[in-house]
Parts: structure tokens; C-alpha cells; sequence
């Protein structure tokens, strides 16, 4: 075996789905068989594999799949390998019971091979970025405990300068890195760099023009980052309709709507990573940027100013560059069009004053569509 390639576990006694998956995947990785729960739990323990990834069918011999996962999450290895569950027929209890035991995903089979190498690389992509903000995390601690040492009060003040903006850059990277972890999950790769920015025009211009919005510079600063939390939610919905190449039909667009409130959950679960205000924003935005002001949107059906503002400014953001994002069922349109649905209500109604911050910027918000455009586009 080459020593260069990277190692993939299946688990699977289906003929089928191991020749399905090998087929998909043997260029770039060898493949590691296992045909039941022992030989799977064998194959991560065993140190001499270097395992990029496990994709694990739902239906093993002798040993349930959430037994597996909980074994995986017990010896922490879930931690370093992600694991795929494929299975032909599931419902949305068992395929929930899969994600919380921490599963990346659920993938329905027959599967195309090319959406399997796409789950895969998604994954392993998703544990690199994971294991980066760790790292990084561990650096900001390491230097905070040295910073620590100094008995100098002068030191100290300007330690604590530099430690709150060493935390301040630790915080913009980390929403930085989860944003593109959700972004994995759509054709785009700079939606979110697209409306960070644009939030960040929509704010500014909110600051000078309309001072009664009561935001300030960090304000803005902390709301342009906190917007790239707005899908996190969709690291929760399951590939089957996240990636669906036809229209959805009603029920599937009620998981999708979910992302907003599966979203807070996630946010829940990182709030160590982030300081007050940031949770109190990125909280804000991923649940209500789908709310419209005239209380037609969702999750709650919020009208008017009872919509947060955060929320508000996000919500255009992302709806002008959604339309301008390719989708599995629908080509990008151009910018023109885009900018004339928003401004005539096709995209539904946005707060007055903030459609009149989107509309100030206009020569800033095309610089920012064709710096950041996807390079397939």
C-alpha cells in the first residue's frame, strides 16, 4: 500500500454498498473493510491505521450502530475521525439518534459517487478546520498563562490590550471557520465572506445616517462577524434535502426552515468560544434572518422593529446574495436582476431604513459580489 494515501473505513456486510463505495473512493484513498461492529471498533483502535474517515452502514451484525458511536465518543476518537452513516431506509428519530451520537451525517442510499466523494471530503474538510481552531485556541492559552507570569503593571495593562485583541481575532476567525464549515453544505464557497461584508456596509452606513439605530463601530464590527453564523443550522439538515437537485416539496422545506433554530443550538454548544456580545448577536441572527418585516418569514413570524436589528441587517444580506448563489435546483442570476428583486419586495419586505442603506451602497456592494464571486459562477 502506498504510504501516502489516506485510509478510509467501511463498515458494511452489503456487497453492494462496498462495491458502490470503493468504486467511488479507491483513487484516492484505500479503503479499510470491516463487516460488522467488532471488526469496526478493531479498525479505529488499531494505531497503525491512519483513518481519514468512517462511513459506517446502519445495519451491522452484532453490534448496533449507536453502540458504536458511543464507543467512539467514549475513547474520544470521534474526535479526530469523522464518521458517515449510510443506510437505505431510515426515519428522522434513529437518523437525529445518529447526528447527536456524532455522527457528521446521514446518507440515504443508492448514492451517486460523486455525492459520496463529496460527503467525504466535506467531512474530513469539516475535522481539519476543527482541528486548526484548536490549535489556535491552545496558542491564545498558552500565551495568556505566559502574559500572566509578569509582575509589571505597566506589562499588565499592555497585556491585557494585547490579549483583547488576540481574543478579538481569535473570535473573527472562529466565525470565520464555522461559517465556512456550513458553506460546505451549498454550491457556494464565499457566500459568507459575500455577506459578511455587505453587513458590514449596511452597519457603517446605519452609524452615519441613522444614529437613532443606537450602533457604534464594535457594534458593527462584532454583527459583520457574528453574520457568519447565519447557516450554521445546516450542519444539522440531513444531505437527502440540503442537497436535493429538485425542488423541495413542503415537508422538506419545514426541515430546511429548522436550520434557524437548530442554528441556536449549535451556537449553544460553542458559547466557550465566544464573548458575550458575539453569542448575544450570533444568537440573534441565526434564528431570526429569515423573519421579514412585514411578519411573513420565519421561524416566529416577527414583525416590524420586533425583528432584532442584527437580524434585519443580516436578513438582506443574505437573501440579495442567495439569488446570486448557484443552488442544486436553480442557476446564479446577475447582479441587476438581484438588486432589482430586493429593492421591488420580490425577496419579501425589509426594514425601510435598512433597504435604504442597501441601496446607498450599491456601487460597494457590486465591488464586493465580484471580488469575493464563487470561481465557478
Amino acid at each position: 500500500m502506498e504510504e501516502s494515501k489516506r485510509f478510509i473505513l467501511l463498515s458494511t456486510c452489503s456487497f453492494k454498498l462496498l462495491n458502490d463505495v470503493s468504486k467511488a473512493l479507491s483513487d484516492d484513498y484505500e479503503i479499510v473493510k470491516a463487516i460488522d461492529g467488532a471488526q469496526t471498533i478493531r479498525a479505529i483502535s488499531d494505531k497503525s491505521i491512519n483513518l481519514a474517515c468512517a462511513i459506517i452502514d446502519l445495519n451491522q451484525p452484532n453490534m448496533n450502530v449507536f453502540q458504536i458511536l458511543n464507543l467512539m465518543k467514549k475513547s474520544s476518537v470521534m474526535k479526530y475521525i469523522p464518521v458517515l452513516i449510510m443506510a437505505e431506509t431510515i426515519d428522522d428519530e434513529n437518523a437525529e439518534k445518529c447526528l447527536e451520537g456524532g455522527a457528521a451525517d446521514v446518507i440515504m442510499t443508492p448514492v451517486p459517487a460523486a455525492k459520496i466523494r463529496f460527503a467525504v471530503s466535506r467531512c474530513i474538510q469539516n475535522k481539519m478546520y476543527i482541528k486548526e481552531l484548536e490549535e489556535k485556541n491552545e496558542s491564545f492559552h498558552s500565551e495568556n498563562e505566559k502574559n500572566n507570569t509578569s509582575d509589571n503593571a505597566k506589562a499588565d495593562t499592555n497585556i491585557s490590550s494585547v490579549k483583547d485583541e488576540a481574543l478579538s481575532e481569535l473570535e473573527h476567525e472562529f466565525a470565520k471557520m464555522i461559517g465556512t464549515l456550513a458553506e460546505f453544505r451549498s454550491f457556494s464557497r464565499n457566500h459568507i465572506k459575500r455577506v459578511r461584508e455587505i453587513t458590514k456596509i449596511i452597519c457603517d452606513t446605519l452609524i452615519s445616517y441613522f444614529p437613532e439605530s443606537n450602533l457604534d463601530k464594535e457594534d458593527a464590527e462584532c454583527i459583520a462577524d457574528a453574520s457568519c453564523y447565519h447557516d450554521v443550522g445546516k450542519l444539522l439538515i440531513p444531505d437527502d434535502i440540503i442537497l436535493k437537485p429538485l425542488k423541495l416539496t413542503d415537508a422538506e422545506f419545514d426541515v430546511i426552515k429548522s436550520h434557524t433554530t437548530k442554528g441556536c443550538e449549535v451556537l449553544d454548544n460553542i458559547k466557550e468560544f465566544q464573548t458575550e456580545k458575539m453569542y448575544h448577536y450570533s444568537w440573534e441572527i441565526c434564528r431570526y434572518h429569515h423573519e421579514r418585516y412585514d411578519g411573513k418569514g420565519y421561524p416566529e413570524n416577527l414583525k416590524g422593529e420586533n425583528i432584532p436589528l442584527s437580524a434585519q441587517i443580516v436578513s438582506i444580506a443574505d437573501a440579495f446574495d442567495a439569488l446570486m448563489t448557484n443552488t442544486t435546483y436553480r442557476k446564479a442570476i446577475d447582479f441587476e436582476k438581484a438588486y432589482s428583486m430586493v429593492m421591488e419586495g420580490e425577496c419579501g419586505m425589509f426594514s425601510p431604513r435598512i433597504t435604504q442603506c442597501f441601496k446607498m451602497n450599491k456601487d460597494k456592494i457590486e465591488e464586493v459580489s465580484k471580488k469575493y464571486a464563487d470561481p465557478y459562477a
